[in-house]
């Protein structure tokens, strides 16, 4: 009987280890993955692209012109437009 409790002991012990050998392993290959990802984010990093494609789809789109700094053409859209921007 003290046999089979010490087995159990030892067993569950292996098992606790193992499971956290795993969740490690695990956790290191997310940071990883998460490192190598190249995810980009909408408004942290001016991508004159993605304004430039917005404006071909659609030409009277105030403020995509305003992103690109193109204050000539707001005014042609919206002539009562006025810039926070002192000009």
């Amino acid at each position: 009987m003290v046999k089979k409790k010490k087995f159990d002991k030892e067993l569950e012990k292996l098992l606790f280890i193992n499971l956290a050998v795993l969740i490690l392993i695990l956790s290191f290959f997310n940071m990883v993955n998460n490192r190598q990802k190249n995810v980009q984010v909408l408004g942290i990093k001016t991508d004159n692209g993605y304004w430039e494609e917005i404006v071909k789809k659609h030409p009277t789109y105030r403020d995509a012109w305003v992103e690109l700094g193109r204050t000539d053409k707001v005014k042609e859209i919206d002539p009562n437009w006025k810039s926070d921007r002192s000009e």
